[in-house]
């Protein structure tokens, strides 16, 4: 029977490497994901097989993105990291932070669209106005997953 902690660690690397990201990050979110405790940085090291220099540095890129938090125990000088297994406040603020880019391009391409069509540059004028209403639907797929992922907290 195939262990179950490293069936569900391999599931994370593999959907974190169809995402784009590299190796490294990839095996570090799995398995901070699903370790149930805190992870010295020597141990990251240790079965990523990466250097501790190489994990380090992607660490300080995660603890920046709050999804990862950064431990010291008392009477140790060891660095320890715990991901939240929450995603969804995460989630939530990401598609917040989108939300304001779609407000702001809404606020703008109207006007932008206006000047366009004073220009005769048609084609242009098409990719402005297709961009407008793609925004326009995203901006409302986003808020219906926001209010319900809102439920969910």
């Amino acid at each position: 029977m195939k262990n179950p902690k490293e069936g569900f660690e391999n599931l994370i690397y593999e959907i974190n490497k169809s995402k784009g990201l590299d190796e490294l990050t990839s095996k570090l979110i799995s398995i901070l994901f699903v370790e149930p405790r805190e992870i010295s940085l020597e141990e990251l090291a240790e079965r990523t097989g990466y250097s501790l220099s190489a994990v380090s540095m992607s660490m300080k890129m995660f603890t920046n993105s709050g999804l990862i938090k950064k431990l010291k125990k008392p009477k140790s000088r060891k660095v320890y990291f715990y991901m939240e297994k929450n995603i969804i406040p995460y989630v939530i603020e990401n598609m917040k932070k989108t939300l304001k880019n779609i407000e702001i391009s809404k606020k703008e391409m109207p006007e932008i669209i206006k000047n366009y069509k004073k220009t005769g540059m048609k084609e242009e004028l098409e990719i402005a106005k297709d961009y407008y209403k793609r925004i326009s639907v995203a901006e409302k797929i986003i808020r219906d997953v926001l209010n319900s992922l809102e439920n969910l907290k």
